[in-house]
Parts: C-alpha cells; sequence; structure tokens
C-alpha cells in the first residue's frame, strides 16, 4: 500500500504528464489494438487511476470509460511489482463481486502491466481481460511488460513536447515548473535552495547575432549549458529557462556550501567563450533563494528568484539572495502602479503649491504645483515613490493631462486676483513621448484666458531629451510662445552647460541637495557659487531649490541668485493660502501693522 507522500506524487505526476488529453489516448490505440491482437484477448485497456476514479484512456472490446477506484483492479495492479495475473476472478475474493466480475461483461481473467515512469512511479496500467479463465506464459508476461514500458515511452514522449529548449536541448521553464510541482508532493521537510543563474547580457547577445547570424551566438548558448551541467554533473539537474538564464536546484546544502559552490561555477563561466573568431566574456549573475517542497513555495520559487537575480544584476554582484524586504518593495510599487488608475478615478490625487520668492525684493512671484496621493490604504505616498513607478506606465500621461488641467484651472484663479503671478509644473520626459503635447497645452492656456508667459515648465537635466526626439521641437515650441523653461534640480547628476545650448531655457534651478548645508559645506559653496556665476554670464535666471536656513539664503543674495523657494520661506500649501500670502505680501508691513 503507497503511504500518503508517494500517492500524493503518483496524481501529482499524473497531472504533469496530461495523461488525460485524449489526444495522447488516441495515439495509444495501436498498441491497446496490437495488445488485444497478440494475446488473443476480446479486451485490451490502457488505465489510469487518479485518487478517485480508474481512466479507460484507451481501450478495445470495452465501451466504459471510468470506474471508481474502489471497484478498480487495476489499482490492485499498479502496486505489484510485476504483472499482477488473476487466472479466474470469480475464485478471487478481491474481486468475485466486482461489477465486472458480475455484470453483463463477465469477466474471468485479467492481467496488468504497471506503468511505471522512470523515476518509479506507477500510474495505470496496461492490461487484458478475457471472459474465460486463463494463464499468460512467462513469455506472453514479458510481451506484455514490453508493450507497456513502450506505452509510457509515449507519455513520457508527449510531455517532453515543448518541454525543451531547441538550442541547448535542455528541459525548459514549462519543465522546471512541472517538476516543481512534483517536488511539492514530496517529502515537505526536505531543505532546497533554486538558483537562477543570468550568463550573458541579452543585449550583447542580441548585437552578437546581429553582426553574426544566429548560428554562432547559438553555439555560444550550447557552450554555456554545456559548461553549467558540467560543474553540477550529478548534483542538480540544469534547466533553460530563457534566452541566456538557466535554473537548476540543489537539495541540504547549507548557505556556505551554496556559496562556495557558485564560486566555483563562477570561476569556470567567467572564462572567455568563442562566438566565430571573437572571444566573448560570459557574465554571472545569480539569484537564489532557500524554499520547502511545499505547493505555496515551489509555486512562488522562480518569481523569488528572479527578483533576487534582478538584485545582483542591478549591484551588479555575483549572487544575491532573496529578500523579502526588497520583494514587498517591489510589490508595492506594483501596486501602485496597478492602483494609480482608480486613484484618479477616485480624486485620491490633488495638488498642493510652494511658493517662490524674488531675493531682491523678497515678494513671491510665482509658486510650483506639486502633485500628491492619498492611497485609501498606504496613506500619503510621496512623489519620490509614485512618479518613478507611473513614468514606466501607460498612466504618466493621462495623470499629467490632470495635472496641467488643474494647475491651469488654479493660475487662471490666481491671474484675476494676483495678476502677474506664475505658476510653474513640471513635465516628466514620458510627457514629451506625446507629440501633442504642446498643442494641448496651448489648447488648455486658451481656454483658460492664460498667455504662456504666465506658465513656466520644469524639466530634469539629463540625457533623456536626446533619447526623446519629440522633445526638443516641442520646448521650442513652447518657449518661441512664451512659456518659460526651467532645468529644474541642476547638480543633482548629470549637469552639463554644453547641452543646455540645445534647449530654450530661461531659469536654472539649483538642486536642494546642494543648497540644503551650504553653509556647513565648503565644497557645496564653491559648487552653487560656480553655478550661479556662469548661469548668470550665459544669461539664465537662477532659482535654488530646498532653502532651509537664514545662513543659506544669506549666501545666495550675496552670490545673485535671483530665486529662492524652501522650507525656510514657505512650505507646499493649498491654493488658498498662496493666496492669503501672496496677497499679504504684496500690501507690505503696513497692511500687517494695521491688523495688529
Amino acid at each position: 500500500m503507497l503511504d500518503r507522500s508517494q500517492e500524493l506524487e503518483r496524481i501529482a505526476l499524473i497531472e504533469a504528464l496530461n495523461v488525460m488529453d485524449p489526444a495522447l489516448g488516441r495515439s495509444l490505440d495501436p498498441v491497446t489494438e496490437l495488445a488485444a491482437f497478440t494475446f488473443g484477448t476480446p479486451i485490451a485497456l490502457i488505465s489510469i487511476v487518479d485518487a478517485d476514479s480508474q481512466w479507460l484512456i484507451s481501450r478495445v472490446g470495452l465501451a466504459l470509460q471510468r470506474t471508481d477506484r474502489h471497484h478498480s483492479i487495476c489499482s490492485c495492479a499498479i502496486q505489484s511489482p510485476g504483472i499482477l495475473q488473476i487466472e479466474d476472478l470469480r475464485e478471487d475474493p478481491r474481486f468475485s463481486d466486482n461489477p465486472l466480475v458480475t455484470g453483463p461483461e463477465s469477466m474471468r481473467f485479467y492481467a496488468g502491466a504497471p506503468l511505471v515512469t522512470r523515476n518509479g512511479i506507477a500510474l495505470g496500467t496496461l492490461c487484458l481481460m478475457d471472459r474465460a479463465p486463463r494463464v499468460l506464459s512467462d513469455t506472453e508476461q514479458r510481451q506484455l511488460q514490453t508493450l507497456a514500458r513502450i506505452v509510457v515511452n509515449q507519455m513520457e514522449l508527449k510531455m517532453s513536447l515543448g518541454r525543451r529548449d531547441p538550442v541547448s536541448g535542455l528541459p525548459n521553464r514549462q519543465q522546471f515548473q512541472a517538476d516543481l510541482s512534483l517536488l511539492s508532493h514530496a517529502d515537505g521537510a526536505r531543505h532546497y535552495t533554486g538558483v537562477l543563474l543570468d550568463v550573458f547580457d541579452l543585449q550583447s547577445a542580441n548585437d552578437a547575432g546581429q553582426a553574426l547570424g544566429m548560428k554562432p551566438v547559438e553555439s555560444l548558448l550550447r557552450q554555456a549549458s554545456l559548461r553549467v551541467q558540467e560543474m553540477l554533473q550529478d548534483q542538480a539537474q540544469v534547466y533553460h529557462v530563457a534566452a541566456t538564464r538557466f535554473a537548476f536546484i540543489v537539495r541540504d546544502h547549507s548557505r556556505e556550501q551554496i556559496e562556495a559552490l557558485m564560486g566555483r561555477l563562477r570561476e569556470r563561466m567567467r572564462r572567455p567563450l568563442m562566438v566565430g573568431s571573437i572571444p566573448m566574456s560570459p557574465q554571472f549573475h545569480a539569484g537564489l533563494c532557500d524554499f520547502q517542497a511545499t505547493a505555496e513555495e515551489t509555486g512562488d520559487l522562480v518569481r523569488k528568484c528572479l527578483v533576487a537575480m534582478h538584485h545582483a544584476l542591478q549591484t551588479d554582484a555575483c549572487l544575491c539572495w532573496y529578500s523579502a524586504d526588497r520583494d514587498a518593495h517591489l510589490r508595492r510599487r506594483y501596486r501602485l502602479a496597478s492602483d494609480a488608475a482608480r486613484g484618479l478615478a477616485q480624486d485620491q490625487f490633488s495638488l498642493v503649491y510652494q511658493p517662490r520668492y524674488d531675493l531682491a525684493t523678497g515678494q513671491p512671484v510665482s509658486a510650483e504645483a506639486l502633485l500628491r496621493w492619498t492611497h485609501p490604504l498606504l496613506g500619503p505616498v510621496s512623489p519620490g515613490e509614485f512618479i518613478p513607478v507611473l513614468e514606466c506606465t501607460a498612466l504618466m500621461h493621462t495623470l499629467s493631462q490632470w495635472v496641467i488641467e488643474h494647475a491651469f484651472e488654479q493660475a487662471a484663479r490666481w491671474q484675476r486676483l494676483l495678476p502677474g503671478f506664475a505658476l510653474s509644473l513640471n513635465l516628466s520626459p514620458r510627457d514629451f513621448d506625446n507629440e501633442q503635447l504642446w498643442t494641448g497645452m496651448a489648447n488648455r492656456l486658451h481656454i483658460h484666458g492664460l498667455v504662456p508667459s504666465q506658465i513656466e515648465v520644469e524639466i530634469t537635466e539629463g540625457q533623456w531629451l536626446h533619447g526623446h526626439p519629440a522633445a526638443l521641437p516641442q520646448l521650442r515650441a513652447m518657449a518661441a510662445a512664451g512659456v518659460r523653461i526651467a532645468i529644474d534640480d541642476f547638480g543633482s547628476g548629470y549637469s552639463n552647460f554644453g547641452y543646455l545650448s540645445e534647449v530654450p531655457i530661461s531659469h536654472i534651478k539649483v538642486d536642494q541637495s546642494l543648497v540644503t548645508g551650504l553653509a556647513r559645506s565648503r565644497t557645496a559653496r564653491l559648487k552653487v557659487e560656480a553655478i550661479l556665476r556662469l548661469a548668470q554670464q550665459l544669461g539664465y535666471r537662477t532659482v535654488a531649490e530646498g532653502v532651509e536656513h537664514d545662513s543659506e539664503l544669506s549666501l545666495l543674495r550675496l552670490w545673485g541668485c535671483d530665486e529662492a523657494q524652501g522650507y525656510h520661506l514657505a512650505r507646499p500649501m493649498s491654493a488658498d493660502a498662496v493666496t492669503q500670502l501672496v496677497l499679504a505680501c504684496r500690501a507690505g508691513p503696513l497692511a500687517d501693522a494695521e491688523h495688529e
């Protein structure tokens, strides 16, 4: 009698092999017919025994397709080490009351050869039945066993179709997942480690394919797969799960043993491989994840290994272990991306405004529109978190249009209450993928009765402009119409005055990472003073971001900085609060004194 874990593994293999597929039964019909003819029996069957039933997937001489496992003779045969042969079923107390014996079929003889896979699991039988008692000779029993092996080979061959990588010949991702499913029915207490290995930069492989053709690249991948197999030998089955990626599982290894194995594998894999006459150096980035053989953990293993492997790729590390914290961060990003459309429809987004001051007059002259998101479950989400996420989605365009519309509505109200007060808004590089961006903005300006000079567009500095061919023409069209163009976060990364000549910029905003703490850092002071002086000489108006102390403000005034914004001057606030602030500042100290 099979124990529970063995029976679960057997049922899982039946599912993995997809032996209930009618196409498989039809392909096995010739074997069934051959068995009936060879042994001269009126009935020959190929049966699969699952948890509750016996399924006759191929049959000769019997119309029955299914029986309860309780009445199945084959359920006894699959537990037999060899052929189960019963000369007369009526004389066997186990089967004398079986419906096939007592019913209209009146079966007397049975011989069943278990269908045993290469890993020793019996799925069902190839069986013979007759209405008269009989006995198979030793030769006939061997022939029946041979036919049973043919049936199993046919099943496994059908399963392997689509389960092998055509380049390396290794089992592929589908087979890896199927084998993980089988593993989940084994001993769940065993300790396993899954490994996902990336051996080549995909872009480099694509470049080589374009230059040399695919045959040399396929040869490269075959060489890499052989190296992995040679290193692991009998330790693990290797799977080719993506173009340049392999996977394997090791059992009962400590982390130290695993890392030592990966070190040896890396040393072997990093040796140059020849592509045509060109030696290429494979890369080596691995993601590792410990797991136990439960359905929940095996079902999620590939994803977790992928999380770890991408961390290794991003940090250029040899290997990275799966991190639940990193996983949670990635899942949060995905949740933000998936919830943003609903958030926009449910008014979870809003705008606040941070005033910007002219340092010569001390008056607030404009306000920057800043997007906020209050998630119903996650609470307030920082723009620094959700903007980079949404920039990778198609929703960014819709969100930017929402910001433009609401910001322009507010700018129009301010023009009635605060003549000359300007509004600035941020545009993402992704916004410039829309070739109608400026056309749409110009239309909204007209509808709201705004002149372009009342609007400032802030863009981040960087090489992205060269990757967006539509960006420069649209920026030039905006500037020609009178819109002010500002480079935001200048000095935080790719800071190059040379490329600014390509862009019609009027303002440079010095990044807050340089401004905050300016009075305490000699290096920051040298950088900011140099940026301000050169920007002024080139004719740009300068703005300092992130001013938090009066000492910083004093230095900026000393160096001739034109404008500033930051918590020391004013925090982000509602549109109404901005209105009150500007009115109070424009009224001057006399009005303040009258109110006292």
